[in-house]
Parts: C-alpha cells; sequence; structure tokens
C-alpha cells in the first residue's frame, strides 16, 4: 500500500517507502517539495491536481479509480484522499492507494478500497451521524482488544479513557461538525483496561450527493514511541539530578544530609509524589533516614513497624520490585503521601558493594499507564545504586559498629573470657621474675581482634575494666614477689580514674604496659595520667619497632620496660643485622634507664644468643606458654 502527503500548494511532503520503491525511478531521490507536474504528463497532472481540490475542499474523503503510466504498462490504482491540517494553518491532502491492477475486473471499488483498509496496519473506524459506529477494521480489533461485532452499533465512547477533559472532545466535534479534520493525539482505553495513545486523523465523509454522511478516523498506537521519548526525556533529567546531588554536597555530610538530598531530587522527576530512603538496623528495625513529598516542605522523618521493616529486608534481598499502592493502617507515611495521588510503589535496594544497607521507596502518581511504575524501576535503582555509593561506607560503618557493640556488650555481660599468665624470665638466672596478664575468650576470638572491636564500638574500656578484673582477681594465686604486666590502651590510661582504683587494688608490683592499639597524640596528657596512678606503678612500651612505638615514643614515656618484638627475635642467630640492631637497642636502653625484655622466644638457642647479646629478660613459649594462675612456683630451665 503506497501513502503520500502534500502541503496546500501541492508539494510532496512525505512518501511511503512502498510509493517510491513503485515510482522511485520516476519520482526520483530529490522528490520532496516538487509536486506531480514535476513528474507526470500535464493531462495526467491536472487529473491529480483536480482530485487533491476535490479531497481538500469536498467535505471529507473522496474515493477515486487512476489510470496511471508507468515503466511496464497502465496500471489501475484505487485512491482514497482526505484533507490533512498544516502547521501554519492551512489544508492539505493524505492519500492510500493501492495497485488493483490484477484485481477482479467485476470488483466495486467500495470492495477494493475495504480490501485495502483491511490491510493497513493503522486501526480504521467509521462512524454514522447518530454516532453509532459502523465499520471497523481489524487493525481496530488488535489495538483496542474489542472485536468488530462488540463494537458495531457502539458509541466510540466506550473508548474513552477519561483522562482527556469534555472541552477536549467538544472542541474535536465542532471541527468535525463544521467540515474541517481534526487531527491529534487521544488517550483511549483497551478492552482489559490498560491505556494507549494513538495519534488520529477524523475526516467527515460524504455521500454520494456529496452530503454528510459520518465520520472516518484513521488511527496510529503511538504509545510506545511516547513511552521511548518520555523515557529519553526522563534520562535526560535523571542525569541532570543525579550531577546536582553529587555537585551539592558538602565534604563531611551526614547519610542522612545526603539521603535526604537525593530524596528531593527524586521527587522533582515526572510523575513522582513521594521519596524516602530507609536503612536496615541489625536489630531488625527499619530506620527512615530521608523522605520528601512532591511540591511540599520535607515531611518529618516517620518510624516504620517493626513487621513492616521485617518484610521490607527479607524482600529487598530479592531485588528491586513494584506494588500498587494502598493507604495500611498503622503507616503514619502514607497517611502523608496520600493526597500527593500515589498509585503506585517502586522499591530499590540500597547497596555498599555486595552488602544490602537499605532501601529506595519512590511513590508513582501516573495512572495513565499501568506499566509506568515498572518503566520508572531502572530510574529508582540507578537512584539507589547514587544511595549506596555516597552513604555506603558511613552507614556499613555506624552497622558494624552497631554489631559489634551488642557481641562485646555480650561478651562483658556473660564474662564470657578468662585469664592466663605467661611467665616473664631472667634468662640469666633462669627464674621467673614475673607475668603478663593476657585474656583468651571462650569463643575462641583472637584477643587482639576483639579488643580493636570493642574499641571500634566504643566499648574498648569497658572491656579493658572487665578483664582488667578478672586478671587481677586470678593473680591472687601467683607467687607474691612477681610482678604483674598487665596491658592498657593509652584511652584506658588517660581515663585514669578506673585504672587507677583497680591497680591500687593490687598489693603486688604492677607494670602497665601501653598496648599498640592507638596513636599517642598528647605526650603531657599522657604524662601526668601516667603520674596519677601513683609511683608504685611502672610502665612498659610493647612492640618496639613496630606500629606506633618509635625513638621518640619511648624518649617521651620513659618506660622502665621496652619490650622488643617477636620479628627482631625470629632467626636471630642467623641473621647479624638483627643482632646488631639488638645490640643498638641494649646501649640505648642503659643510656635511657630501662630493661629490654625479648618477646617470643620460641627456642633454646634464640635465649643463647640473646644472653650473649647482653638481653637478661625473656618471654615466649620457649620460656613458659599462657596458662591459669598458680600459686606454686615454677623452676625455668633454659638453654645453655
Amino acid at each position: 500500500m503506497a501513502a503520500f502527503v502534500k502541503d496546500l500548494d501541492g508539494r510532496y511532503v512525505y512518501a511511503s517507502p512502498y510509493l517510491l520503491a513503485t515510482m522511485g525511478k520516476l519520482m526520483g531521490l530529490d522528490w520532496q517539495g516538487k509536486t506531480d507536474a514535476d513528474f507526470w504528463p500535464p493531462e495526467a497532472a491536472a487529473l491529480i491536481h483536480a482530485h487533491d481540490n476535490a479531497a481538500m475542499h469536498g467535505g471529507g474523503a473522496q474515493v477515486f479509480t487512476r489510470v496511471m503510466q508507468l515503466d511496464d504498462g497502465p496500471h489501475s490504482v484505487l485512491l482514497i484522499e482526505f484533507p490533512l491540517p498544516t502547521a501554519d494553518g492551512g489544508i492539505g491532502v493524505g492519500g492510500i492507494a493501492v495497485d488493483v491492477t490484477e484485481s477482479s475486473k467485476t470488483q466495486t471499488d467500495h470492495d477494493q478500497l475495504a480490501a485495502v483498509i483491511d490491510h493497513t496496519a493503522d486501526s480504521v473506524m467509521v462512524v454514522g451521524l447518530d454516532g453509532q459506529i459502523t465499520y471497523v477494521n481489524p487493525a481496530f480489533e488488535e489495538v483496542t482488544g474489542y472485536s468488530r461485532d462488540e463494537v458495531i452499533g457502539q458509541n466510540p465512547r466506550l473508548l474513552q479513557s477519561g483522562l482527556q477533559t469534555a472541552a477536549f472532545y467538544e472542541h474535536m466535534w465542532t471541527s468535525l461538525a463544521a467540515g474541517v479534520p481534526w487531527a491529534g493525539e487521544l488517550v483511549n482505553r483497551r478492552k482489559d483496561g490498560s491505556f494507549f495513545i494513538e495519534k488520529a486523523v477524523i475526516v467527515p465523509v460524504g455521500s454520494a450527493n456529496g452530503e454528510l454522511a459520518g465520520y472516518m478516523a484513521v488511527k496510529r498506537d503511538v504509545t510506545s514511541e511516547r513511552a521511548l521519548s518520555a523515557s529519553s526525556a526522563r534520562s535526560v533529567s535523571e542525569r541532570a539530578l543525579i550531577l546536582e546531588v553529587v555537585r551539592d554536597l558538602r565534604p563531611g555530610a551526614t547519610p542522612e544530609t545526603t539521603a535526604q538530598a537525593i530524596c528531593r531530587k527524586v521527587a522533582r522527576l515526572n510523575g513522582i509524589a513521594a521519596a524516602q530512603i530507609v536503612v536496615f538496623e541489625i536489630d531488625g528495625r527499619v530506620l527512615p533516614i530521608g523522605q520528601a513529598v512532591a511540591e511540599r516542605e520535607d515531611p518529618p522523618l516517620c518510624q516504620l513497624p517493626f513487621q513492616i521493616g521485617r518484610r521490607l529486608h527479607a524482600r529487598a534481598a530479592l531485588g528491586p520490585w513494584t506494588e500498587p499502592w494502598a493507604n495500611r493502617q498503622g503507616r503514619a507515611y502514607d497517611q502523608l503521601v496520600e493526597n500527593a495521588g500515589p498509585s503506585a510503589l517502586a522499591y530499590a535496594p540500597v547497596c555498599y558493594g555486595e552488602r544490602l544497607i537499605g532501601l529506595l521507596v519512590v511513590e508513582s502518581v501516573d495512572v495513565a499507564n499501568k506499566n509506568a511504575t515498572a518503566d520508572l524501576l531502572p530510574t529508582v535503582v540507578e537512584f539507589a545504586d547514587l544511595a549506596g555509593a555516597l552513604i555506603g561506607p558511613e552507614v556499613a560503618g555506624r552497622l558494624d559498629a552497631q554489631t559489634g557493640r551488642e557481641h562485646v556488650s555480650d561478651i562483658i555481660a556473660r564474662r564470657a573470657f578468662l585469664p592466663v599468665f605467661q611467665p616473664i624470665v631472667d634468662i640469666v638466672l633462669d627464674k621467673i621474675v614475673g607475668y603478663e596478664a593476657l585474656t583468651r575468650f571462650t569463643d575462641g576470638s583472637d584477643p587482639e581482634t576483639m579488643f580493636a572491636e570493642a574499641s571500634a564500638a566504643r566499648l574498648g574500656v569497658e572491656l579493658e575494666i572487665a578483664t582488667l578484673k578478672a586478671a587481677l582477681a586470678a593473680a591472687e594465686a601467683l607467687p607474691g614477689w612477681a610482678w604483674l604486666n598487665v596491658n592498657a590502651s593509652a584511652e584506658f590510661i588517660l581515663a585514669g580514674e578506673h585504672l587507677r582504683f583497680l591497680i591500687s587494688e593490687s598489693r603486688r608490683p604492677i607494670v602497665v604496659e601501653v598496648t599498640e592499639h592507638e596513636a599517642i597524640v598528647d605526650y603531657p596528657a599522657f604524662r601526668a595520667a601516667m603520674v596519677a596512678l601513683g609511683a608504685k606503678t611502672q610502665f612498659a612500651v610493647d612492640d618496639a619497632g613496630t606500629g606506633f612505638t618509635s625513638l621518640r615514643h619511648i624518649l617521651e614515656l620513659r618506660p622502665a620496660f621496652v619490650k622488643l618484638d617477636r620479628w627482631l627475635v625470629a632467626d636471630l642467630e642467623t641473621d647479624e643485622a638483627r643482632q646488631a640492631m639488638i645490640v643498638g637497642l641494649g646501649h640505648f636502653a642503659r643510656k635511657t634507664g630501662c630493661l629490654l625484655i625479648a618477646e617470643g622466644v620460641e627456642t633454646d638457642r634464640e635465649i643463647a644468643v640473646l644472653r650473649s647479646l647482653g638481653i637478661r629478660l625473656g618471654q615466649g613459649y620457649a620460656l613458659g606458654r599462657p596458662r591459669a594462675a598458680d600459686p606454686t612456683p615454677v623452676l625455668i630451665a633454659v638453654g645453655g
């Protein structure tokens, strides 16, 4: 089937691919803007011009049979031409044509035209003056879902969606009643209730005697085209909003501030009533940290019920989804957005890496398209990904801290630990001179990791108090002449009061070993805290040569003992560089008035080398493993 459109001066502005394939040689590549006089002999061009005038000024669609001389001979062509409004307010002409040369000679023009319309991809509907449908083609049935038998005799109003005003239809029928064709877009409803958009041309149809007989509508379903156009426009808008969010962020912005900024941007998208970002707490609660309603001030954050929070968390683990909106009892947020007119909800998980931390919830208001919320889902996912990237690190850190806090609190409450003691040995006299109090956790957790977790959860001092109490109580079973080495973080020492009280209760000499969990920022304040613990309390610095420990560290604190880390002792008998370093540290210790304690001593050969290098004190598996307190003195037989 061929189709064409001409402007009011008869110049071609459109030709269908079939028309160009049939007459391309005649029309040439530069056919646009030319008239039939440029292609046909004068007699044929005059006839075509007369038909065009009849279509433009005859009050409706006109049907013609025309013989056209093509390359392979004459062809009979059946034409339906109708007036079309132009952009400048004039009237042009549109036409549909079919080659009927090979058709039966007895077939009437009417039957031939019906065959053409039956096979066109555009929907065609004919309505009588009484407002009843008299004809629809198969394309109409396919687009609307109604069969021909269901609509013949019905009023076209059965297709109306209710989304276009009475004034819209009044204007359309006023034009048609005046004999003027109408062109525009209709939002109609299919038999299944779904909405679709049609680009329509409706023309008055004249009878044989020239009187108005009815109306014919030729319509094309453009729902997908409009959706694609809207999607493209929305994509541009989304990118702009995402850039705005990133651009407007301020250094140090909290997750709440960032989440609120994202919600405000999302609520500006077309078809959005409201947006909300929530985070999943470790206790199963859902905590809103941002929400915005379109064209309204930011509403207060409303807590979600526990059961709803658990359901959302379980569903979010499966990925994004949509559901109809409902005003659910007990959900303050539903009442909050009710007046905004939401029709559906779209959800997208907010993740940090592979970890689910929250959810972006968007209320859609596009009731014209039942698939609009599903179409919106990629946008929601993109903003959820942005939220995860921006707030994920801090939110995940908070959740980890909450998890750690509960874990550490439980350990403290259950006293799920026990003290053990490792001897500190004078390797020259082969005798124990002190013990280091260590902690073992009943669940097998690594002590260093557990104390670090407690510090991150801001329960470090509480765990140190609990373990130190247990160690001091258990140490009562140790020989009274041995000093007790206890570990304390810089934070615990600076806190002062609890540590001072605990060690004042002990009858034995106490050495407080400064652990390497954190740096000491204010040395004068730290020295003051050391003095406050009393003159009987001595200090040791742990792991010399690693972590925060440095020569300045030792010089600032002036400890009684400095512990040499295991890495200096390992393979000491074969490594002259390590030996030289220990000799140098020994000289440094003598000059500064402290004693060195070699940690991690594991072989008799290491003991022998340390002794030869002038190191007097040692600690390690070769000298005694950590164990529960035993009041019986232990003699150490060391190598050499």
